[in-house]
């Protein structure tokens, strides 16, 4: 297996709503690419920011508090939610919205894994996107690798 891309990206506050996108070649002759993507934290164990965030949502939104305490208290701890997407040369190749910070994808032309579609794996650039739905801690590391196999 070649490994075509293996970095760790920096995200913080200031991604929340963005869009990072991560481009790498692949070589002719791939038959099949592997993705590897691993997210620290995923939560954020603060009791009192959590409420705070909660509430001041829920007022800018609906304009008052729609839980109780007890209820805020209930959905901790808060957390960190990315979303994966993959472009080929040609277009879309799916996304991913499952939520956990570990996740692996393989995608060929046969077979994919959920939120992906089979592809013919062709040469040129391709396109990973890391989509910033939620950052509720001071930041996120982001451990993105992609492999091709022949």
């Amino acid at each position: 297996m070649a490994t075509l891309f293996d970095r760790v990206c920096v995200l913080t506050k200031k991604d929340q709503s963005t869009h990072r996108k991560l481009y790498f070649e692949v070589p002719e002759g791939a038959k099949k690419l592997h993705i590897s993507v691993r997210y620290e934290p995923k939560y954020n164990y603060d009791e009192e920011y959590g409420l705070d965030l909660i509430e001041r949502s829920m007022l800018k939104q609906a304009g008052e508090p729609l839980m109780t305490r007890g209820e805020m208290r209930a959905a901790l701890p808060l957390d960190n939610h990315l979303s994966f997407s993959l472009d080929s040369p040609s277009g879309a190749a799916g996304t991913a919205h499952r939520g956990n910070n570990v996740q692996n994808f393989t995608i060929c032309e046969d077979s994919a894994d959920g939120g992906f579609y089979p592809c013919r794996i062709e040469q040129g650039v391709w396109t990973f996107v890391i989509s910033v739905t939620c950052i509720i801690t001071d930041k996120i590391e982001v451990a993105v690798k992609i492999e091709a196999e022949a």
